[in-house]
Parts: structure tokens; C-alpha cells; sequence
């Protein structure tokens, strides 16, 4: 009103938000922007009644003075007026980071998309996974269109960016991060066109850019996450990748080699098994194949043996490396694992009640300081049991010996002068086994499964680290492959997996992960199995 001190011409809403009005027609930009409804300008007509009769003084103990300042109770419901809208992108983005499958495996190189700090693609598509994900999870059709209607916008401009003919590998790294994005997309739509060609392109990107492209962070992890999802595409096609050429081993960390993470210097052993599972399969392949009657079939069986000898020569190579890198582990970090001081609870599942092949001692619970040596273990079990596996499947009569051999040469290799702390004579690994103390797969598996349980028990110490964990759940699967049949380690994984939120409701369809379960034989599983000599 003119000529009235005091009296706002702002809109109802500002009015009510106590803050200064742009006072625009018809609705005002200040509430448009902050995401709030415009209530317009109308007032409301307000009927006052007033009085000058003589009023009592109030006596403080009156009940009209007591009714004056109890207190009235409030709605704790947002204002009708009061829009979402502006915080909708948080909302979807902390879904997101909440789940630590995701978290885990895009450490420190999601955060920065997310946050905008390198560049427009990777925000858009961190947008479009997290409308989408939010959408699907809560069954919100809206989210779900415009994180869709996003990831086509960010297919569309990943497409022309790959698509140019000259393409500065400078330029191109940055691209990785934004397709580790997308392809969590896709995996979430459960679209194997999609994923394949987002495979296709973080391949392409790698190979154009090198190894060297990749040494300063967030790259650097994001490679790792790159390195680990073609590792995982590669065990399912049986296909050799150029990963496994060493200069991808090295040259990413060749500015600071100390800073190498344990999971990394795994994944350097673990990407050679691709290339074991492509000529396994040519050997095989051979066989079937070779149909010349001029051909005789002692020459073709000695050739086949010849072959085989020496592929197991490559892979009893990997795994001695391994064990090497497990005596390394326990120098650096055996002061970091234990014997859990809570005993197993009489109404829940463990492997208490049943031993693994082999093993007659009683099995106790672990206790880590922190998820990543409990992850480095779990990983280290995974690899074991691929190379154990391959080692039976190809040579089944010699496979025990070469195991114990490769365990033997690991351990004088890792051996220090007798006198020293670090000597293998003074090296304990329990309540962890020690390097070729079993022959079959069962007893990594259930390692893993001792490991995955004390995650279970700790899961809300993931959101303490930053670090990052690229295979989460891949070794849990490949111990279920190793207990198919058995159904109380099945039930007892599980429960293990519904019991903690980070992972509830994975690994429920069972079935063989990245094709572990068709490469394990009877002997694998218990070494001294009787298996006619044909079946090999």
C-alpha cells in the first residue's frame, strides 16, 4: 500500500519466506528460480476485531494466561508451495553414491564427475545414472524418462567424438570417464547392445591413448576400473587382451611405483588367464577338428600332450608369481588380520559345521583393520582358484606336484638371510593358509567366503576409505561355483549377502560366474577324486 511504512508489495510466498521480492509479473522470478511455487499478489481480506472495554489483568497462574503461552503444535509437513525440484539432482546423485558396488569401483574418479571437475560429458552422463537408477529403484517414471532421455543425449555425443577422424590422445583420455559411466547404465537396463559397444569404445580409447595417458589421478583409477571391466569381458569370450602386455603393468604408476594398490599388482597376474582360456580352447578345438585318417591319432594326442605341458608351464609360471606376491602380503600386512574374538552365533549358517575337503581343523572367524586387505585377500583367493583350476583341467596327474613345486620356488625366492625379521622362517599366516597348503579349489573359496563375512559384519566401515575395489563381488561368485551342490555353503552365502545392504539381493540367479564353473573338474574340487583317464 503507497504511503504505508512497512507494508511489502512482494508475493504471498516471498512474504511468507521473509525475503525481498523481485515483485515480477505475474509470477516472481525470485521463487521460479529457488524452485518454489508463486503464490501471486492477491491478500487476502482480514477482519480484525478490536475493543476498548476494560480488561482484567492477567494473573500469571490464570488459565487465560496459561492458555495465552502453551505451546501449539506445529505440522512437520513441507508447505504446500514448497518444490523439490531444486534438489532433485542431489537427491538421485546421493542414491547413487549409496550404493558401494558403484562407490567402490568408481573411487575418487566418480566424485569428480559428479562434482563437475572434468568435464561436461561426465556430469551429464553421472546425471543420467543417477535419474535412471533413482527412477528404477523407486519406481519413479518421471526420473526414469529424463535420466533415459540423458543417456541418449550422451550416447549421441560420445558417438561424434569417437567418430572423428583425428583425434589428439590428449583429448581422447578424458573420454574414459564418461563411457565407465555410461556402461553402468547399461548395465542397469541389462543392455548387451549397449555394453558392447561401450567395451568397444573404453578398448579403443586405451589403446589410442597408452598406457602413460593414464599416471596422474582420477584418471589412474579410472583406468583401473577400465582394466577390470575388459578383464571380465575377456574371461567371458575367452579372449586374449592386449592388458596383459607389461607395459600396462608399469608404466601408469612409473611416476610413483610405491603407490601401486595390491589389488593392482593382482589384476597384472590375473589378466594373463584370458589368454590360458583362448589357447585352451584352440587345443581343444584342434582335436575336434583334425578329421585327416593320414594323420595318426598317436601323433595327434602327443601333440595335444606337447601343447598342454606347455600352457601348463605358463600358467605354473603366474601362479608361482602369485604366491610370491602372498608372501609379500603377509610381510607388509599380517599385522592387520586375526582371529575374530566373537565366536559364530548358534542360529546362523557357517562353515562351522562342515570342513572343506582336505582341512579338519575347526574354522574360525576373521577380523581385518580395514575392507581393502580383506579385499586384497578375497582377490587373491579368485585368482588362486582360476590357476588351480586351469592347472587340473589341463594336466590332471601332475597337477598336485607342479602346485607344491611353484608354492616351494615362491617361498626360497621370498626367503630372507635366516637371521632376519622378514625371514620366511619367522613369517606366520595365520589364522590365513600359507601358500600351497591345499590342492583344491574349495579351500580358497571358503577363504573368501571367511573374508566376505567379516565385510558383512563391518559394512559401514566402507563409507570410511576411499578405496578402490574394482571386483567387488567377483571372487564371492566363483566360491559358489565351488560349492554347487553343497546347499548349506550356498544358503550360508546367501544370508551373507542379504545381510548386508551394501549387497543385498546380488548373486541370487546362482549359475557360473564369467564361466568359472565350466572349467572345474572333480579332481579340482577334491584332489584325490578317482576319474577314468578318459574323461582328461
Amino acid at each position: 500500500m503507497v504511503g504505508v511504512a512497512g507494508r511489502s508489495k512482494g508475493c504471498n510466498t516471498c512474504r511468507k519466506r521473509r525475503v525481498k521480492c523481485d515483485e515480477a509479473k505475474p509470477k516472481c522470478h525470485r521463487c521460479l528460480k529457488a524452485g518454489f511455487e508463486c503464490l501471486g499478489y492477491e491478500r487476502a481480506t482480514q477482519w480484525r476485531h478490536t475493543s476498548v472495554a476494560p480488561t482484567s489483568k492477567s494473573r500469571p497462574h490464570s488459565p487465560e494466561f496459561m492458555e495465552l503461552i502453551s505451546p501449539t503444535p506445529m505440522g512437520l509437513a513441507p508447505a504446500p508451495e514448497l518444490s523439490l525440484v531444486a534438489f532433485e539432482g542431489d537427491m538421485c546423485t546421493a542414491y547413487v553414491f549409496k550404493n558401494f558396488v558403484w562407490k567402490s569401483y568408481g573411487s575418487l574418479w566418480l566424485d569428480h564427475a559428479a562434482e563437475g571437475k572434468l568435464d561436461t560429458l561426465s556430469l551429464d552422463a553421472v546425471k543420467a545414472l543417477s535419474r535412471l537408477s533413482f527412477g528404477l529403484g523407486n519406481k519413479v517414471q518421471d526420473l526414469q524418462h529424463k535420466g533415459e532421455s540423458q543417456y541418449g543425449r550422451c550416447l549421441r555425443v560420445l558417438a561424434d567424438e569417437l567418430g572423428r577422424d583425428e583425434v589428439a590422445a590428449h583429448d581422447s583420455r578424458r573420454l574414459i570417464v564418461p563411457i565407465l559411466v555410461l556402461m553402468m547404465v547399461s548395465a542397469i537396463q541389462a543392455d548387451r547392445t549397449a555394453a558392447g559397444f561401450h567395451l568397444r569404445a573404453i578398448e579403443k580409447v586405451l589403446i589410442l591413448c597408452g598406457p602413460g595417458a593414464f599416471q596422474q589421478q582420477p584418471l589412474r583409477n579410472a583406468f583401473e576400473a577400465a582394466r577390470a571391466t575388459l578383464l571380465v569381458s575377456s574371461l567371458l569370450s575367452r579372449r586374449r587382451t592386449f592388458l596383459e602386455n607389461p607395459c600396462w603393468h608399469f608404466v601408469p604408476y612409473a611416476l610413483d611405483s610405491s603407490t601401486k594398490p595390491q589389488q593392482s599388482q593382482l589384476l597384472d597376474i590375473f589378466v594373463t588367464i584370458p589368454g590360458f582360456l583362448e589357447e585352451e580352447s584352440r587345443i581343444n578345438d584342434s582335436n575336434s577338428q583334425s578329421d585327416d585318417e593320414s594323420i595318426g591319432l598317436s601323433l595327434i594326442l602327443d601333440e595335444q600332450l606337447d601343447r598342454r605341458a606347455a600352457l601348463g608351464g605358463c600358467v605354473a609360471a603366474q601362479l608361482e608369481k602369485l604366491y610370491r606376491w602372498r608372501w609379500n602380503w603377509q610381510r607388509k600386512y599380517s599385522q592387520y588380520v586375526a582371529i575374530g574374538r566373537d565366536e559364530w552365533q548358534r542360529d546362523s549358517l557357517s562353515p562351522k559345521s562342515t570342513d572343506s575337503i582336505g582341512s579338519s581343523r575347526e574354522t574360525s572367524r576373521l577380523r581385518f583393520d580395514r575392507p581393502i586387505h580383506s579385499n586384497d585377500i578375497m582377490l587373491y583367493n579368485a585368482v588362486l582358484m582360476w590357476l588351480m583350476t586351469l592347472m587340473w583341467k589341463l594336466q590332471p596327474f601332475q597337477a598336485a606336484s607342479r602346485i607344491q613345486c611353484c608354492a616351494r620356488r615362491a617361498a626360497a625366492s621370498s626367503a630372507s638371510p635366516p637371521n632376519s625379521p622378514g625371514s620366511s622362517q619367522s613369517v606366520s599366516f595365520e589364522p590365513l593358509s600359507w601358500p600351497g597348503a591345499f590342492l583344491s579349489i574349495r579351500d580358497p573359496a571358503l577363504e573368501i567366503c571367511r573374508a566376505f563375512e567379516w565385510q558383512c559384519r563391518h559394512y559401514e566401515q566402507h563409507t570410511a576409505f576411499s578405496d578402490q575395489t574394482c571386483l567387488l563381488l567377483l571372487p564371492l561368485g566363483m566360491a559358489r561355483c565351488a560349492f554347487d551342490g553343497d546347499s548349506e555353503y550356498q544358503d550360508w552365502i546367501d544370508n551373507m549377502l542379504d545381510s548386508n545392504p551394501v549387497t543385498a539381493g546380488y548373486g541370487r540367479g546362482g549359475g557360473s560366474v564369467v564361466g568359472f564353473g565350466s572349467y572345474i573338474t572333480p579332481r579340482a574340487l577334491d584332489p584325490n577324486a578317482r576319474v577314468p583317464d578318459d574323461n582328461f
